[in-house]
């Protein structure tokens, strides 16, 4: 009786936050000035990470240690992603489990000694997404395509551009990217 019991109130529980967190998150559709939004909070989010610490965060311990694992030089997330939860949850923010997963795999993000790492890389993109057009070129219920052309300035100057599909899923009510590295 006490299972049975438990297993409903986590449920209530667990419809209760949903239904929250849908309210919270959810405000119509997909529209390309939204996508925009979402995307440009991609983009910190995912600089964010592959830099070790989330630029907005304040009050945070960094420890630029580095170590070597099976031949590869790596170095330690900074205090608010160094537990997998923590990264996760922050990923999750704008990206969905699905991409979560397979960054963690492409970029090699591994747990040390009790703690997130990832290869001690450095990078970076002259890409302005700040300044990119969004065109919406597919959609179904709770998936949207949209295709962004992104200027690349160069002193100041746009140089080129290029097109980047981006896919948009509703998760839980709540529009998430399905790639990590689609906006980087």
């Amino acid at each position: 009786m006490k299972r049975i019991f438990m297993v409903f109130i986590t449920s209530i529980a667990l419809f209760a936050f949903s239904i929250g967190a849908s309210a919270q998150t959810t405000s119509g559709d997909l529209t390309s000035s939204k996508a925009m939004k979402l995307a440009l909070s991609a983009r910190e989010h995912f600089w964010s990470v592959m830099g070790g610490h989330n630029v907005k965060a304040e009050n945070y311990f960094c420890s630029s240690r580095s170590f070597q694992y099976k031949g590869q030089y790596y170095r330690y997330f900074c205090s608010e992603f160094d537990t997998k939860i923590k990264l996760v949850n922050y990923m999750n923010e704008v990206f969905t489990l699905n991409a979560i997963d397979k960054a963690f795999k492409k970029y090699h993000f591994i747990v040390y000694k009790g703690k997130m790492a990832q290869p001690d890389a450095d990078g970076g993109s002259l890409a302005d997404w700040k300044n990119a057009k969004a065109k919406l070129i597919y959609q179904r219920k709770d998936v949207r395509l949209y295709q962004f052309t992104v200027p690349v300035p160069i002193d100041n100057k746009i140089v080129e551009t290029f097109k980047q599909n981006v896919t948009f899923v509703k998760v839980r009510g709540k529009w998430q990217i399905n790639d990590f590295d689609a906006v980087r």
